[in-house]
């Protein structure tokens, strides 16, 4: 493997990259573990995980509350089934019951999410039609 690393990663994994090592990596998701391993900051994800356990909805708008769980589940190795049914109870009430009433079955997070904005667009028409009368 050619490496491009430089500096203190560099040095991290000189001694398993030389030709004559001992114990040298047998692939690339070898060499990311370890680097992984040794940079990865555990406090931003015990953090993460706080932040994602207590985030909800409230009254955000859909965006900005969709932002932040984007943000925190990025850090985390979630799979898009939990994330699809923990972003369920994240949701507020609104939106829930806009869940509830439809019968679709989301294969995905992506098209969870483009449910729930349209439904987001909607509730705003409506208040803005309810507002100018």
């Amino acid at each position: 493997m050619i490496f491009r690393l430089k500096d203190d990663a560099d040095q991290q994994i000189y001694a398993k990259r030389r030709v004559d090592a001992f114990s040298f990596y047998q692939s690339l998701s070898e060499l990311l573990k370890h680097l992984k391993e040794i940079y990865e900051d555990q406090n931003l994800i015990q953090k993460c995980r706080r932040e994602y356990i207590a985030l909800k909805q409230l009254n955000k708008f859909f965006s900005s509350f969709y932002s932040e769980f984007t943000r925190i589940f990025s850090f985390l190795n979630y799979d898009d089934i939990i994330l699809m049914n923990d972003i369920q109870n994240k949701i507020n009430n609104r939106f829930q019951n806009a869940l509830s009433v439809c019968l679709i079955e989301f294969s995905s997070l992506n098209k969870l999410k483009i449910f729930l904005q349209d439904v987001n667009n909607k509730q705003r028409v409506n208040y803005q039609l309810r507002d100018e009368q």
